[in-house]
């Protein structure tokens, strides 16, 4: 689910930032062109956040109704105005694939030398499940 960029000819190759999941082995976007990103101190993000989209793919029936957000794999791609360099953050069980690392870059179009990184807020449950079980 990507918005439509504005001036879809002027930003057709433009990188993106946003959000994603890995749901039933298929990867879901909401993403937004940099250059419409919210300001959020020196970083630039896409305005929707992980729940509220959520509902909204639901009502639609894109994911799975009985599923809740946090279940899924996910993680979010933001753009760092400072360093002038784009993170994807995600759930280790997307980035272990690297075949996933690529679709997200790919749909993105963000630039090779993007940063990826794990992130406590985007672990789905199994992972979560592993922490508790380490501990």
């Amino acid at each position: 689910m990507n918005k439509k960029p504005r001036n879809s000819s002027a930003n057709v190759n433009e990188p993106r930032v946003g959000i994603f999941w890995l749901v039933d082995e298929k990867l879901v976007f909401d993403t937004t062109p940099v250059s419409q990103a919210e300001d959020y101190g020196a970083l630039r993000i896409h305005a929707g956040n992980h729940l509220s989209v959520w509902e909204r793919l639901r009502e639609r029936n894109i994911v799975p109704v009985e599923m809740e957000y946090e279940e899924a794999p996910r993680g979010r791609v933001m753009y760092d105005t400072k360093n002038r360099r784009f993170s994807l953050l995600a759930d280790r069980c997307i980035l272990r694939r690297k075949e996933l690392v690529s679709h997200i870059r790919k749909e993105m179009r963000l630039p090779k030398n993007t940063s990826t990184d794990t992130d406590h807020h985007y672990r789905c449950f199994q992972c979560l499940g592993r922490v508790m079980h380490d501990w």
